[in-house]
């Protein structure tokens, strides 16, 4: 029979490493310093904050591919006075000179951002307008400005983690390394996408680790049949946008994969959580979630109070030192 301490020993192996904390935190702050100071681009700088699964604190650990350590993703939202009537690719122009001026040299412009490459972490840079409690990006390819408001994503994920228990996150952890273990050449859906279907579906109140991703494969599956039957992409309402569907960007094709793996391992994961043959449980547990879901630990026994403890690391993420000023208290 699998254990609730299994599942907190599993969340252990699959947070950031210290030495990945780390290599973030020093990274995200030389190079919001480094807007924040620059000559020219200083006159353009408003705030900056993090975001992305650090800032949520719902990222799990880089992966290896062929023996090569992959390097974590950092998000770094500007925010800057440009104006709406300004060009989309001379916002993008105008930071990704200011990172030229600033020393780095690994640089490549996407369609709203600009992707910084290091030794051991890359970052994704946005520059942003603000527009009432959201925000406006640039997208380059379109030619207009997008509303987004990834501040408001970040105070939806501490408030829905603080409705379940402090319970969401560590599920999404989960449902995170779940996916990258079966389905990591799919393009979506992927992170926050993977966070609010997570919400929607999960039980709010069940207080156990197996149970809760059981039930969340099931409730995916179950909600989500006739989406798939009906060639549709599901709507999923944006927390930060009301109106705004998170799989807007996600095709049927892509969808359907995912959906079908879900169906799949839901199956797997019911007879798992089942099954009362220790080593038969732990052989299908690892067939889910790979060779770091821990064997049963010694005289380990499942209890009461097991249930109610965080998942170890949990709240591991890293400093988010304000660069100012800071108006978003708590966004970083």
């Amino acid at each position: 029979m699998t254990t609730q301490q299994q599942f907190l020993d599993f969340l252990s192996e699959i947070e950031p490493s210290a030495s990945t904390v780390s290599a973030c935190s020093s990274a995200h702050n030389a190079l919001r310093e480094a807007l924040r100071t620059d000559e020219n681009f200083s006159m353009l700088h408003v705030e900056t904050f993090l975001s992305g699964s650090y800032r949520r604190d719902t990222a799990i650990r880089p992966q290896k591919i062929d023996g090569v350590l992959q390097r974590p993703d950092v998000d770094i939202i500007v925010v800057t006075n440009h104006t709406h009537g300004d060009d989309p690719h001379d916002v993008l122009d105008a930071l990704h000179q200011a990172l030229v001026d600033a020393g780095y040299q690994n640089l490549k412009v996407n369609r709203r951002s600009i992707a910084v490459t290091l030794a051991g972490v890359d970052m994704d840079v946005v520059a942003v307008i603000e527009d009432g409690e959201g925000y406006l990006i640039p997208d380059i390819e379109l030619k207009k400005w997008l509303t987004t408001n990834p501040a408001a994503h970040t105070q939806w994920t501490v408030d829905v983690n603080r409705d379940t228990g402090s319970r969401l996150k560590p599920l999404v952890k989960i449902v995170k390394w779940w996916r990258r273990c079966h389905l990591s050449a799919l393009r979506r859906p992927k992170g926050f996408i993977l966070e609010c279907l997570v919400a929607k579906h999960m039980s709010y109140s069940q207080l156990n680790y197996e149970t809760l991703f059981v039930e969340v494969l099931e409730a995916i599956r179950d909600a989500h049949s006739v989406h798939v039957l009906l060639d549709q992409v599901p709507f999923v309402e944006d927390p930060g946008v009301p109106g705004n569907n998170v799989f807007s960007n996600v095709t049927f094709d892509e969808f359907k994969t995912f959906y079908d793996k879900v169906k799949e391992h839901a199956a797997l994961a019911r007879k798992a959580k089942n099954e009362t043959d220790d080593d038969v449980a732990l052989k299908r547990w690892r067939a889910i979630f790979g060779p770091r879901f821990p064997a049963a630990a010694g005289a380990t026994k499942f209890t009461a109070s097991s249930l109610l403890r965080p998942a170890v690391g949990a709240g591991l993420t890293f400093p988010a030192t304000p660069v100012l000023p800071n108006k978003h208290e708590g966004f970083a």
